[in-house]
């Protein structure tokens, strides 16, 4: 039967506020333990545990603007940790989830000893209690977020600058094309058209997690502006599959941003044909898959070269049948995404034969696919999980999956805030200009502190480490999944 969401008439705790930590009572009418928290973990009943307290959010998961499938990851799990890193204590998101508030979250266990133990223990589906008690970073770092809140603000001199510079560049690659300058010019216009598509993505990704006036409303609209109109790439299919992706980093079943079956596999697990939870359907791995895969160390490149044309596609198609997303929206992003074809399209049309224009479509989306590389580079070599995201798993999971690049400050314009890929993913919603004096003054000491691993190899070796990884799952393909397995290639 669909669960009926109940309040309770107690107040909830502040979200964010006091040490949560349940207290050592027996369950009653509004105090849950995690084990009966993860009973609910069905579409038609929706559990969840933050901050100490209990939500019954079954019927708020469809209209939950960032999409459905991060919160039914976390259905009758803990998303403390999910749920700070997109949303403050007092915003919107907080209060509406106080409207859901069904009872406390307390222990499972009745002694003086067990008293002062975290709700933050580690919990399964199918578990009754804690088995361990819970890692002194994980308490430390829901700590240390609380202290983040004052840096969650933006220099807009950062982003002025990048708007002077990003309009300089088109501006060039518009003169380039429409100057008749010739075929030299109309290569170098197309480099710059692919620079500019990079970059503004960059900015794109800033909005997408509301850090860039931490105002999901406005970010939206800046959002719209970068991604549908300036690179045809809708923000509400990047919202929907990179949510999705922060949540459950790395997950097999999980994340999008490592399910490319049948092109690509990041690792041999993937052979045994998994069902995707994102997708709806099974990633088949038969002959058509295993032809791809066998060659993809080869393939990689230039599948990054053309990657952008499957983005468009990608928006269009979510944008088409998703049953999530409101008509006025649907038909403003459909709208500015034509205005993108029709002013490229234009654009293209000042060359002056059809294989000019097919190299600068090509040349300009090879530069631009250099995101995709980057995008790439932070997770294809990284660890890979079974199932949905655990509980109290959040930074352990982020640096299993992430990595960062080693550069130069001279470089970040390059990068565009990738290369804190690890600081980004535990704490999204910092600005990209503070992730640098992020990473040295507070997360490499906090990581050092608690004995935990940070990888930072340099943009030439993190390209050699995906390229080994993938060179790894082709011989794969090219054994029977069984002896694959035995093998373990991928370890």
């Amino acid at each position: 039967m669909p669960a009926v969401a109940r309040k309770s008439s107690k107040t909830p705790p502040p979200l964010g506020g006091a040490k949560s930590t349940a207290r050592a009572v027996a369950p009653s009418a509004n105090a849950y333990t995690p084990a009966q928290v993860a009973k609910h973990d069905s579409t038609d009943d929706t559990w969840v545990s933050v901050d100490g307290a209990v939500y019954d959010i079954t019927h708020w998961i469809g209209k939950h603007p960032g999409g459905s499938i991060p919160l039914r990851q976390y259905a009758g799990r803990d998303m403390s940790d999910a749920f700070r890193a997109y949303h403050g204590p007092n915003g919107q998101a907080a209060r509406t989830l106080r409207s859901y508030f069904v009872g406390e979250l307390v222990d499972d266990v009745f002694d003086d000893d067990a008293a002062e133990i975290s709700s933050r223990g580690s919990v399964d589906g199918d578990a009754g209690g804690y088995e361990t008690p819970m890692p002194s970073h994980v308490a430390a770092f829901r700590e240390l977020v609380k202290t983040l809140e004052p840096e969650f603000h933006t220099d807009y001199v950062h982003y002025f600058g990048l708007f002077l510079g990003l309009t300089t560049l088109f501006a060039t690659a518009v003169w380039c094309v429409v100057g008749d300058n010739g075929p030299y010019a109309y290569l170098l216009g197309a480099v710059f058209l692919g620079f500019f598509w990079q970059q503004t993505m960059f900015i794109g990704h800033d909005a997408g997690h509301g850090a860039i006036t931490h105002d999901h409303g406005k970010d939206f609209l800046i959002g719209l502006v970068v991604g549908n109109l300036c690179n045809g790439v809708g923000i509400t299919w990047w919202t929907t599959t990179h949510n999705v992706h922060h949540c459950a980093c790395n997950s097999l079943e999980c994340d999008p941003d490592i399910q490319h079956m049948p092109v690509l596999a990041v690792t041999p697990k993937y052979f045994d044909s998994v069902f995707s939870l994102y997708h709806g359907r099974v990633m088949a791995f038969d002959q058509v898959a295993r032809c791809l895969v066998s060659i993809q160390h080869y393939s990689f490149y230039p599948i990054m070269a053309v990657a952008r044309f499957n983005l468009y596609a990608q928006g269009l198609i979510l944008l088409a049948t998703s049953k999530e997303i409101k008509t006025s929206r649907r038909i403003l992003e459909s709208s500015v995404m034509c205005v993108y074809f029709a002013w490229l399209g234009t654009l293209v049309s000042y060359l002056p034969s059809w294989k000019q224009k097919l190299a600068f479509l090509l040349v300009s989306h090879a530069v631009g696919g250099l995101i995709h590389v980057q995008i790439c580079l932070s997770h294809f070599s990284r660890d890979v999980f079974h199932g949905r995201p655990e509980s109290h798993k959040w930074v352990t999971m982020q640096l299993a999956g992430t990595m960062d690049i080693d550069c130069s400050k001279y470089m970040d314009w390059f990068h565009g805030g990738l290369q804190f890929q690890t600081e980004h993913h535990l704490v999204p919603r910092m600005p990209r200009h503070k992730l640098r004096k992020f990473r040295e003054e507070v997360v490499k000491p906090f990581l050092k502190a608690h004995g935990l691993r940070h990888d930072q190899p340099s943009f030439w070796q993190a390209n050699v480490e995906v390229w080994r990884t993938l060179k790894q799952c082709a011989a794969a393909a090219k054994l029977s999944p069984a002896f694959a397995h035995a093998v373990n290639l991928q370890g």
